[in-house]
């Protein structure tokens, strides 16, 4: 049995979940912090950080190694584009959605909600420079690259698809909007794959916001 360890509140642990249940795949979550993380975590999660992934005998740190496990084990229902560049291209969201991304979005909730997990106060001067100076053109690039398309990568759901939209259900769960005045592609495209079953299951699961 795959275990993921993990808050289903993570976007990066609701990714690799997303990924299971589009996959179809039996797993288990094993609900730890990582503020801070026990120490049996770091056993299969050197850096600390959510998720890990173990199956077995094997374990596996960090949300973009267990997703590409999981496509190589489980070839059906494929999250990655088949074709050289598509998948090139889904590999480079992949990466922007987990590094560039959480810094407009999920910066966001850390700021609001993390914080108060870890005893501290939200500090509104740092949330007012992420929504007037950090999201805006982080926005403006995402808006562009999305257009009219559907699908960022190829002409179905992927894993870039996965990894965007997980951020913004993290920017949700603090409590702001989709910005449909500003960017209305980006409003367009979340709320569409938010109606995934798969993100719908996970979403409504948690305390934060429902998705009717």
């Amino acid at each position: 049995m795959i275990t993921i360890h993990g808050s289903s509140v993570s976007p990066f642990v609701r990714k690799t979940l997303v990924c299971l249940k589009e996959k179809g795949i039996s797993y288990e979550l094993n609900g730890i912090s990582p503020f801070p993380p026990p120490a049996a975590h770091l056993a299969i999660s050197p850096l600390g950080k959510i998720p890990a992934m173990t199956d077995g005998d094997l374990s596996i740190p960090d949300s973009a190694a267990i997703c590409g496990y999981l496509e190589k084990r489980f070839p059906a229902q494929p999250l990655y584009p088949s074709d050289d560049g598509e998948y090139g291209r889904a590999l480079w969201y992949h990466i922007w959605a987990d590094n560039e991304l959480p810094k407009a979005t999920a910066a966001l909730f850390f700021n609001r909600v993390a914080v108060k997990m870890m005893k501290r106060e939200p500090d509104q001067a740092v949330i007012d420079k992420i929504i007037a100076k950090v999201q805006p053109p982080i926005f403006d690039y995402l808006e562009a690259e999305i257009g009219d398309k559907t699908y960022l990568a190829g002409d179905a759901f992927s894993i870039a698809d996965i990894a965007i939209t997980c951020q913004f259900v993290q920017m949700l769960y603090a409590g702001e909007t989709l910005p449909a005045a500003s960017h209305p592609n980006i409003a367009r495209y979340i709320t569409n794959h938010m109606q995934r079953a798969s993100f719908k299951t996970l979403i409504n699961s948690d305390p934060f916001i429902k998705v009717p």
